[in-house]
């Protein structure tokens, strides 16, 4: 097997956003140097320093969907389907005629249904949890907006999350990008979406970052201006879009990623950070500064990213006269959209031959000796545009687009790495290190208990997976831990014990070259609750500042980053329950393109009372007794809590060191369906075609697998689906157990408990499912019970699922 760095053609873009409700109003305003920043009118600003935003207008969304659409979508969901649909549309393709699976989606945001969870948590606290509209939450989680666009476009294949702040947008290019590279795809629909909300004007406010007039990039720098809307980019292989005779718009070069490890909210004043992921971009294309056209840089318009920016790019083109531009300037700061939507707009001035400009520039401001465009964009011809962003936490992500040349040659083919686990930590129910963990999984014992941290009478649920007290101020640097909320302490934690275990040290030499993949089901819900109680008891002016930046997805990230000192490529995966080993093949994706050699890849979930409150509002959700995955008399799930950290390394790294080799990951199945928000198809058919794509990816039969750590929670709908998915594939044949009765519900952590539980296996200990003494009659399956299960196991299977259809599976097999 082997690995291609293809060629990628982008066919096709959407847009909605402040100054154009699709490509040809927002280009013709573009051109025109029109900004589309405005007082805001969806938001009620009184208590914000500034009435000023990018926000959408004219937007009717009954003129774009019907009602039965709307009760599925929020603003976020909404505006990410119309790009979607115009960037299909745009390409010119017919998704009907193509193989479903083959085709799949990467969506960056920060926010994500945002919208609908802040009129959630403000109608709980104003008139209690039973007042609350439910159907709120199905569009709350941050990657239901994704959920959206593949369920309106019918899309079967890889589907996942990015969401680190700002970097989002262009770093789901990327890695969408890599989907491709790596033969999982043949088309990807990648870009961002993010939404106006109170959260991030009451957030950016707190640090006061907002300016109160339209902003002024490069220029005056008096702060920025928050916008919403969506970008969206058709990524095809080279090959297919010519052989169809599509318009190539321009190419995806390639893309780099990097972390400053500076400040979790400030960038690193030199551009560090960013002038390696700028130069990491150039130099996986084979490009030099000399042969950019363009510069659409991030140019926020707050002094910090004014004065750090122009040094990086200084750094970078030398004495080039390069154009740059900052469109922020026209369109206001959409967040986790930014970088799709300036991918949109880079596209574009390549395939129309214009530079856009930095409006409201005062060239009397201007405090750096480069050519920002002002206020005029001008007709020139466009080889290569780069792209940037750069986010909370230090995160950094660069696209390189060129101007399609038809005699380029393919690139060869290399021979596909073998990708290695060679160090492991955890927390979860009952559990304080990987030991613990072995001894509970491999014995009798559960890792639920009872809930001491607060009051659950009113939510029907007494016990949980609760990670026990933990020493934190032995692990973790005291200076940093002030500043962190839970789920990075737990994050930083098992990196720590992770680490040691593989015996891998960090420094200055190899610093830049570990990579971390971040991953959560829930994210900091906690923190965005606190932070948000306060804005709506108090009013946005009580703000918290020093939480607002732990509110972002990736802020354990960044922690991680500082804490450690790793300044690799670093992403946040936000996925829901398949969030876990879509980090795990963003890992595989990095090492076999040769983005790295070694991945930190950590997984953090967390229980708390309002995890609680807002599953237990869910009809039948909640267990009201005990966890029974898989048993006819289950009754709902047991919430829980966990994280997991895992080195990966290719066998090279891995060798090179010496290092112990735990398992390899040998292959992966990413599948999703289109049945319904919040739902799963209750057929199974595309949770087992999951299964095969695993098994395709290591030439292994059926027969081959030892084990399957199956998702199965309890839950009355989903674990039915599971089984019935296991069965078409695998029969009775392989034993099943179910590791979310041990530790609960430990949503996007769950792949990786899984896998833990797998390393058991391969150890020679299947761990059966607790609880379960009458499985469901419907299905029949090999399910472990009654206790442990001594076997010769080389190869077992993770199952993961998130809620709206999403299934990705994880072959882990013995190194030989």
């Amino acid at each position: 097997m082997s690995i291609q760095k293809a060629r990628i053609a982008v066919t096709g873009v959407g847009i909605i956003c402040a100054n154009g409700n699709d490509v040809e109003e927002f280009w013709e305003n573009v051109v025109a140097g029109k900004s589309g920043i405005k007082p805001v009118t969806s938001l009620d600003l009184s208590q914000i320093n500034t009435k000023f935003g990018g926000e959408v207008g004219h937007f009717r969304p009954e003129n774009h969907f019907t009602d039965e659409e709307r009760k599925h979508m929020d603003r976020a969901g909404q505006f990410a389907v119309l790009a979607a649909r115009e960037a299909v549309q745009f390409a010119k393709m017919n998704l009907s005629e193509l193989d479903p699976y083959r085709v799949g989606i990467v969506l960056g945001t920060s926010l994500g249904g945002m919208r609908s969870g802040e009129i959630f948590h403000k109608q709980w606290i104003e008139n209690g949890l039973d007042q609350t509209d439910v159907n709120l939450l199905y569009k709350y989680p941050v990657h239901t907006p994704c959920d959206n666009i593949a369920h309106a476009l019918g899309i079967k294949g890889p589907r996942s999350v990015i969401s680190n702040a700002c970097a989002a947008g262009t770093n789901s290019i990327g890695y969408a990008t890599d989907i491709i590279r790596t033969g999982k795809a043949d088309v990807m629909i990648a870009g961002g979406v993010d939404p106006l909300t109170f959260l991030s004007f009451s957030g950016f406010n707190s640090l006061q970052a907002l300016s109160s007039e339209p902003c002024a990039p490069y220029s005056q720098s008096h702060g920025l201006n928050i916008g919403e809307g969506a970008g969206i980019l058709i990524l095809e292989r080279m090959e297919d879009a010519c052989a169809r005779g599509a318009t190539i718009l321009a190419e995806v070069l390639d893309y780099d990623l990097s972390a400053d490890s500076y400040h979790q909210t400030a960038p690193d004043p030199g551009g560090a950070g960013a002038i390696r992921s700028m130069k990491g971009a150039l130099n996986k294309a084979g490009l030099t500064e000399q042969d950019l056209s363009y510069i659409n840089g991030h140019g926020t318009g707050t002094p910090t990213n004014d004065a750090s920016e122009p040094k990086a790019l200084r750094s970078i083109i030398k004495e080039q006269a390069v154009p740059i531009s900052s469109t922020k300037s026209m369109l206001g700061h959409t967040l986790g959209a930014a970088g799709a939507v300036e991918a949109v707009t880079s596209v574009l001035a390549i395939h129309r031959s214009f530079i856009p400009p930095t409006i409201n520039f005062d060239e009397d401001s201007q405090k750096f000796d480069l050519d920002f465009v002002p206020n005029k964009g001008r007709e020139a011809k466009i080889n290569t545009v780069l792209s940037n962003s750069f986010a909370f936490g230090g995160n950094n992500a660069t696209a390189l687009f060129g101007k399609h040349h038809d005699q380029k040659p393919t690139p060869a083919q290399a021979p596909r790495k073998k990708v290695l686990l060679t160090g492991v930590g955890v927390l979860a129910g009952n559990v304080a290190n990987m030991q613990q963990f072995d001894q509970l999984v491999k014995g009798e014992e559960s890792g639920i208990s009872e809930v001491h941290r607060f009051d659950t009478k009113p939510y029907g649920q007494s016990e949980a997976g609760q990670i026990p007290d933990i020493p934190y101020k032995k692990m973790i640097n005291p200076s940093m831990l002030r500043r962190m909320d839970t789920l990075s302490k737990q994050a930083v934690a098992v990196t720590k014990m992770a680490l040691d275990d593989a015996k891998l040290k960090i420094t200055r030499n190899n610093s830049e070259k570990v990579g971390v993949i971040f991953a959560t089901g829930t994210g900091p819900t906690e923190t965005v609750e606190s932070f948000n109680r306060v804005v709506i008891q108090e009013g946005a002016k009580m703000a918290n500042a020093q939480l607002f930046p732990n509110t972002v997805m990736n802020a354990a990230a960044g922690h991680i980053g500082l804490h450690f000192k790793v300044k690799g490529p670093t992403s946040t995966i936000t996925a829901g329950g398949v969030s876990a080993i879509s980090a795990l093949y963003y890992a595989y994706s990095l090492i076999q393109l040769g983005g790295c050699d070694t991945v930190i890849v950590v997984t953090s979930d967390e229980f708390n009372e309002p995890l609680l409150a807002g599953h237990g509002r869910i009809p039948n959700f909640l267990s009201k007794t005990k966890s029974r995955p898989f048993a006819s008399d289950r009754d709902g799930v047991v919430l829980g809590e966990g994280s997991v950290a895992m080195i990966v390394e290719s066998e090279e790294a891995a060798k090179a060191r010496n290092a112990r080799v735990l398992a390899e990951c040998k292959g992966f199945g990413m599948t999703s369906d289109h049945h319904k928000i919040a739902s799963l198809n209750p057929e199974g058919t595309e949770w087992a075609k999951s299964f095969e794509l695993a098994l395709s990816d290591t030439g292994l039969a059926t027969e081959d697998i030892g084990y399957i750590a199956a998702a199965a929670n309890g839950h009355h709908l989903f674990d039915p689906i599971e089984a019935k998915a296991i069965h078409q594939v695998f029969q009775d044949k392989v034993p099943v157990s179910a590791p979310g009765s041990i530790f609960g519900e430990t949503h996007g952590t769950a792949g990786s408990i899984g896998l833990l539980t797998a390393l058991s296996a391969l150890d020679g200990t299947i761990p059966f499912t607790r609880n379960l003494e009458n499985p469901m009659s419907d299905v029949n399956l090999d399910y472990v019970m009654g206790g442990p299960r001594k076997a010769q196991v080389d190869h077992a299977l993770i199952s993961s699922y998130a809620y709206g259809g999403n299934y990705h599976s994880l072959v882990l097999s013995r190194y030989e």
